[in-house]
């Protein structure tokens, strides 16, 4: 009896690796993807995954009435000089909901995708610009809904996770696999979004599409890029995407408001990291309003997310799949 409950377990954690790497062999199924596109990975992708530690556990948390309140307890706080150089004030002007949630978080950084000036940030926790990188999102404006839309979702999210994407595979609606590996580059951050679990920042082989909307859904910045940002990510890290002016034009005619948070202004200070070349930390007002942003390289937005995916096709959590051809 014992034997046969043996074989019974072997049989079952056997099946359960089976289906866990499912079409990651690249010649079984491959995996649909909510951008439009499949991805044959192999069985080394999945086990490249980096999980890159436990989330670190919540601070007490800081619940405010109102943006007042908000803007006292920053002015208050033994930061206070940290927080005026940074952007969680002029966040909370436009959604006291992400300044709130930014105050809580336990990490030391967070990322803003900024659909109006196509930039990918990192600031840290007071809000201060550590590095910004170029970047390419979706085709179409307007946050993600469903499957196939050829869009970027929108809102407050966080990481999910870092996979080593080098030998990635892309394969079309067609059901034709691409050869060439490394169209996402080195690393995928993928981004852990209610109701969608392949869309990421990812980096990419054609690195002349940045700066324009040419993606399947995804963010594309370049390699030498994604290598230095995925080195500061942590799992669980708060990673805002943005809207444009014409993304937030298509979501208020659809009815979604999403709202477009600042990431520039005269006060926001940037900040070098240990290593850098110049240490100090100098104020900058690099950056024109959002308002004066090129059409070809902007939109701009700021707000909670809770609709968004609620349409959107998924597929399983535990696979790296992507969605973003290149």
């Amino acid at each position: 009896m014992r034997q046969i409950l043996l074989h019974l377990l072997r049989t079952a954690l056997a099946l359960a690796i089976a289906v866990s790497l499912g079409s990651c062999t690249g010649y079984a199924s491959s995996v649909s993807s909510d951008d439009d596109g499949y991805l044959a990975a192999d069985s080394a992708g999945v086990l490249a995954e980096v999980m890159i530690g436990d989330a670190p556990s919540e601070p007490d948390s800081l619940h405010f009435a109102s943006l007042r309140e908000l803007r006292s307890f920053l002015a208050s706080s033994p930061e206070r000089d940290n927080y005026a150089q940074g952007i969680i004030g002029d966040i909370a002007g436009v959604s006291l909901r992400y300044a709130e949630r930014l105050l809580n978080s336990p990490y030391e950084y967070f990322i803003v995708v900024d659909k109006q000036r196509m930039k990918v940030i990192l600031f840290d926790r007071y809000g201060r610009e550590v590095r910004s990188y170029g970047m390419a999102c979706a085709k179409n404006y307007g946050t993600k809904h469903k499957k196939g839309d050829f869009r970027t979702p929108e809102g407050f999210f966080k990481v999910k996770g870092v996979y080593n994407s080098t030998d990635w595979l892309f394969t079309d609606d067609e059901g034709r696999t691409s050869q060439k590996k490394g169209q996402y580059g080195p690393k995928f951050i993928r981004l852990d979004i209610p109701g969608i679990t392949q869309i990421g920042i990812h980096g990419t082989c054609a690195p002349w599409s940045i700066g324009g909307r040419s993606s399947h859904g995804c963010i594309r910045i370049k390699n030498e890029n994604i290598l230095e940002l995925a080195s500061m990510v942590k799992k669980g890290m708060p990673v805002i995407v943005s809207p444009g002016k014409r993304d937030m034009a298509v979501n208020r005619e659809e009815g979604y408001d999403i709202p477009a948070i600042p990431t520039t202004g005269h006060h926001v200070a940037t900040v070098s990291l240990p290593g850098d070349s110049e240490l100090a930390m100098t104020e900058t007002g690099a950056g024109d309003e959002v308002a004066g942003t090129p059409e070809r390289t902007a939109d701009g937005g700021s707000t909670d997310t809770a609709r968004v995916g609620e349409s959107s096709d998924s597929t399983s959590a535990e696979q790296p799949v992507v969605v973003d051809s290149e």
